[in-house]
């Protein structure tokens, strides 16, 4: 394995300040023993396949304050958050750290002894430690008044301070060490912790040297194994062993990481174990104290190095390696620690990069001196060493552009930079793009560089002239003749030096520039004869047909379209349709049918029916050798202009008959001048059932029709169809009637009786013995029918009578209020006013607003008639009241 330069450059004093040092990964290899020369050749030849592999991190040595304080003490264990890390040395004291650049914000001299866990809060915003002094210290990073301290009589080594502690009620904390105990301690909000608020959860089985906490979960490691405890049912759910045949756990401390709430990470020595930890499944009852949740082992890999750290790393694992490399001493060979990797390797144990990491002073330090913390939520991994603390991050975008162009994979970091421009911090796109058109055209890769040269030069004219002519000395220009710009206009020798030169070496390309290429960039006349001069001493290599189109396409241009046209049939160019509509040449080409025809079939019929200024008979008759040619002309006439292929009805249904029959029925439904009896002759003549159909419809011959659907095409839902559109009585019978020994007609119109057929009827003529598949499911379906329709017809019903009777009981109330007789009301037979005063003052005033006197009325229309008079007066019902009303304006007046 090879050190990357840049971890020279990571030993380097004036590097320590935060600038970030960059690693290559690299892959392992086996060398033979005692051939020095040809392992340095090995390794000139790994470091090559290195550089075409891109890291996956990135690494930087934390400087600042962390190079003073590191210089005096040994760092001890280290732990990190989004906001601080906290870092604790041998000297018993606690430095808060910034999380980039290792400045010291805060530190507390929290021990009397070194230091040899640290554990945060999710929030930040609690911190605790635990030391040799046996103390435990528990404090906010954010008030300094808030600190607990507990005190134990054996060292403490490991400790896991609640996740949620800052909103916790108990606020627990978990500690463990050479006591062997794991006890939980807790506080309430505003009070101490206190001995009778600790609980043992587990003893026994040796000093507890690892804890993690996790969401509910407990996991720790002790001399035996590890062990998973959950806090909400209070038991411990699993047992892990120690890897067989490993060191003494003194020696290789046990690593816990959680990956998530439910997979814990395991590294031991040189094992390494991932569980998840699972809920048991319903089954049945085991003994009363079996706990509910398990943990199954999903992978158990076997490394050859021994493990410092381990974390999670998007879908794989990231290892802190510490391997011994055996020297000869004078009293034979002696073990001699080597550097430290970090590597990434999956669950099924391949390594997918492994990272030297250049720690000074590596050859004196022992596995447990090594730390691993890790912040999951940016892939940030923090490796500390007694005298360093060495941060990795994953590759950002800047890095992988950078890479890439120090690879000489340009096309790559062109298509990063551009694709996420506004995501670059360091990088600049000109750049970029500067650096690799100038090495890819140096390179030869001709047609890469132009592909640049539109977003590098830009509206540059001077630059594009300078390109243009540096590709014309390489021959290069149909590669870069793509990318050449039209706006801004460049300079017309250029353009024309570009056209010149593929007269000769590619007719092809030559007139595509001429179609795609605006004619006053250049002189056209010049191009023309350069163009009809090579015809004329034209070789038996040259491409005559290619060079006609362009000569054609430059007359074209410079309005000779008569000549542009000529040529254009001459060839049997599909080009002369757009330059006949372009120019409306409709009269010149009215007797060319034929020639266009074999320019394109499709495109001259669609062109020919157009014009109204062409005759469809003289087309037609231009036509007769070729009848499909007359039927693609006329189905173009028939949508362009329908009435004009009167004429040719018969003549259209043939053609349409065969050459597209599936469209026949479609076009007889679109077209009422088709002469029936003939077209129905040609369907007959070709079986076309659906079409003959239609034709007896028209034809008013129903009954016909429905026999061909029964007979021929046997599809009761299509003869249903056709009665239910024609709604005749008589069509229906002999539907009826054609269907009783048909089970499969009876069923459909069973399935389909409403307003148009009684199904008593129906069934009363189905013949008796007659076997029907569904009969039971269709009779059924009719009663339910007729059950919801009396339904809906009683629901009416009440619904109605409701309504009636509130509208009743509205009226009555209406009746029963009194009417208002307003000053100079009048009687409608005396006209007097019915207020005057006199001694008769009895009024009788009718709903219609009429007014009289209770005398006035008898004298009127007589006693009794005026007793059983209703609302409405005998005026308003003879019809004389409006003769009233116009005599007394002040009733009417009244009446308003």
């Amino acid at each position: 394995r090879q050190e990357s330069n840049m971890a020279a450059r990571a030993d380097d004093p004036q590097s320590a300040g935060g600038d970030e040092e960059e690693y290559e990964e690299e892959e392992e290899e086996e060398y033979e023993e005692g051939e020095e020369e040809e392992e340095e050749d090995d390794d000139g030849e790994e470091d090559d396949d290195d550089e075409d592999e891109e890291p996956q991190l990135k690494y930087h040595r934390l400087g600042n304050s962390v190079v003073g304080i590191l210089s005096e003490q040994a760092a001890m264990c280290v732990a990190v958050s989004t906001k601080f890390i906290v870092l604790g040395t041998d000297w018993g004291q606690i430095h808060i750290l910034d999380t980039e650049n290792g400045t010291e914000t805060q530190k507390f001299p929290s021990h009397s002894a070194k230091i040899n866990d640290v554990s945060i809060d999710n929030f930040g915003d609690f911190m605790a430690s635990c030391a040799d002094d046996g103390k435990v210290v528990v404090r906010s990073l954010y008030d300094k008044n808030l600190m607990e301290e507990l005190t134990f009589d054996r060292p403490v080594k490991a400790i896991a301070i609640e996740p949620d502690y800052a909103r916790s009620k108990k606020r627990q904390l978990c500690v463990g060490g050479l006591s062997g105990e794991l006890i939980l301690c807790w506080r309430e909000t505003f009070g101490p912790f206190s001995s009778n608020k600790k609980k043992v959860l587990h003893a026994g089985e040796g000093p507890i040297f690892t804890i993690k906490w996790r969401g509910t979960l407990i996991a720790w490691a002790n001399e035996l194994g590890v062990k998973v405890y959950d806090t909400v049912s209070q038991q411990r759910i699993t047992y892990i062993d120690r890897p067989e045949n490993s060191p003494r756990a003194e020696l290789y401390r046990c690593h816990l990481s959680w990956k998530d709430d439910s997979t814990l990470l395991i590294g031991w020595a040189d094992s390494i174990k991932v569980g998840v930890v699972k809920d048991r499944p319903a089954g049945p009852k085991g003994p009363l104290d079996m706990p509910q949740r398990k943990v199954e082992l999903v992978a158990l890999l076997k490394t050859e190095y021994k493990i410092a750290g381990i974390a999670p790393f998007k879908d794989d694992l990231i290892v802190l390696c510490y391997q011994e490399e055996e020297e000869p001493g004078p009293k034979g060979p002696r073990a001699v620690a080597g550097q430290p990797e970090l590597a990434i390797i999956n669950l099924r144990g391949e390594q997918q990069s492994s990272d030297i990491l250049p720690i000074g002073g590596f050859e004196r330090y022992v596995c447990n001196d090594y730390g691993l913390a890790f912040l999951a939520a940016d892939n940030f991994f923090y490796v500390l060493s007694p005298r360093d603390i060495v941060v990795a991050k994953p590759f950002d975008l800047d890095d992988h552009v950078e890479w890439l162009l120090t690879h000489g994979r340009y096309p790559e970091a062109l298509a990063e930079a551009r694709a996420k421009t506004s995501q670059l911090v360091r990088v600049r796109l000109k750049e970029v793009e500067v650096r690799y058109l100038a090495s890819v055209f140096t390179a030869g890769r001709f047609e890469e560089a132009a592909g640049l040269c539109r977003e590098v030069l830009g509206s540059d004219r001077a630059l594009w002239d300078q390109w243009i002519t540096s590709f014309a000395s390489a021959h290069q220009l149909k590669a870069l003749s793509p990318f050449i710009p039209l706006q801004p206009e460049l300079s017309k020798a250029s353009y024309e030096m570009v056209l010149m030169s593929f007269v000769d070496e590619d007719p092809k390309h030559f007139y595509q520039l001429l179609r795609e290429w605006p004619s006053h960039i250049y002189d056209a006349d010049r191009i023309i004869q350069l163009v009809s001069d090579k015809l004329k001493n034209a070789t038996p290599t040259t491409d005559v047909h290619t060079m006609n189109l362009s000569l054609a396409a430059l007359y074209s241009r410079v309005n000779r379209v008569d000549q542009a046209m000529l040529v254009y049939l001459r060839l049997g160019s599909p080009e002369v349709f757009a330059l006949i509509k372009k120019h409306s040449l409709f009269a010149t080409v009215q007797d060319k049918a034929v020639q266009l025809m074999a320019c394109g079939a499709e495109a001259a019929a669609a062109l020919l029916a157009s014009s109204k200024d062409i005759k469809p008979t003289s087309i037609i008759q231009q036509l007769a050798s070729s009848p499909q040619h007359q039927y693609l002309y006329l189905d173009a006439l028939s949508s362009a202009d329908p009435p004009a292929v009167k004429d040719f009805g018969r003549l259209q249904v043939e053609l349409t008959a065969e050459y597209h029959p599936e469209r026949l029925l479609a076009f007889l439904r679109q077209h009422p001048y088709v002469p029936l009896v003939e077209a129905k002759q040609i369907c007959e003549q070709r079986g076309m059932i659906p079409e003959m159909v239609f034709l007896l419809q028209r034809m008013g011959n129903a009954k016909e029709a429905l026999n061909l659907i029964i007979d021929r095409l046997r599809d009761v839902d299509r003869a249903i169809e056709f009665a239910i559109e024609l709604n005749d009585t008589e069509l229906w019978d002999n539907l009826i009637c054609a269907s009783m020994d048909k089970p499969d007609f009876i069923l459909g119109l069973l399935n389909n009786v409403g307003t148009h057929i009684n199904p008593c009827r129906l069934i009363k003529d189905i013949p008796h013995g007659l076997r029907i598949p569904h009969l039971r499911d269709a009779l059924v379906k009719i009663l339910q029918d007729f059950n919801l329709q009396i339904e809906l017809r009683k629901g009416c019903a009440s619904i109605l009578t409701n309504d009636s009777v509130t509208l009743q009981r509205r009226l009555q109330r209406v009746r029963r209020k009194a009417t208002v007789v307003r000053d100079g009301a009048v009687c409608e037979v005396c006209h007097l006013e019915v207020c005057s005063g006199a001694a008769d003052s009895r009024v009788v005033v009718f709903r219609c607003a009429h007014t009289y006197h209770s005398e006035c009325l008898k004298s009127a229309v007589g006693a009794s008639a005026a007793a059983e008079m209703g609302p409405i007066c005998t005026l308003c019902r003879s019809g004389d009241a409006a003769g009233a009303r116009k005599k007394t304006p002040a009733a009417a007046a009244s009446r308003a």
